[in-house]
């Protein structure tokens, strides 16, 4: 029986072990137009849609990075010297509804340009718990906002993003 608890207890995942908690308070953003990065300056900048339809989009050195919404926001820049001077920024993008206010894409910067992920989320402005898995990977959480919603975390490996549910708040 002693066998057979300590074989269970060596496949539990112990995520509090291996990570190292990052100073970033982003339960309440920022709303950054600007912002300095690896490489250069990441700045917001109008943006007109194909319907004529006018927005925002996110611009790295003035050459377009890819994300556009109604609003977009730069919300954290995390400095990763250890992967060649890369940088990873959280970004907004809102619709302006109410039906999900905000979701967030990851944008990596570096002297060889940038590039962003997709979008992701909980439509939750807050990313709560952010940290550095012991790969160096960036992981937070988010809460749900819809009832049919469960709590998620979500592991960043550059401009790839990994969603997983939590069985209740963290």
């Amino acid at each position: 029986m002693r066998a057979l608890a300590a074989l269970t207890l060596a496949f539990l995942p112990l995520p509090t072990l291996a990570e190292t908690p990052l100073p970033l308070d982003l339960t309440n953003p920022p709303y950054l137009e600007s912002a300095e990065v690896a490489g250069g300056t990441l700045s917001v900048a109008p943006y007109v849609f194909e319907d004529g339809y006018e927005g925002q989009q996110l611009m790295f050195n003035g050459t377009a990075v890819g994300l556009a919404d109604t609003y977009v926001a730069i919300q954290a820049v995390i400095p990763r010297p250890e992967f060649n001077g890369e940088d990873l920024v959280l970004v907004t993008l809102a619709g302006g509804g109410n039906a999900c206010p905000t979701l967030w894409a990851i944008v990596v910067t570096s002297a060889a340009g940038a590039r962003a992920s997709n979008s992701f989320g909980t439509c939750s402005e807050a990313i709560l718990n952010p940290r550095l898995t012991m790969d160096a990977l960036l992981a937070f959480d988010m809460a749900p906002v819809g009832e049919d919603q469960r709590w998620m975390t979500y592991t960043v490996d550059g401009a790839d993003i990994w969603a997983s549910e939590l069985p209740g708040a963290p």
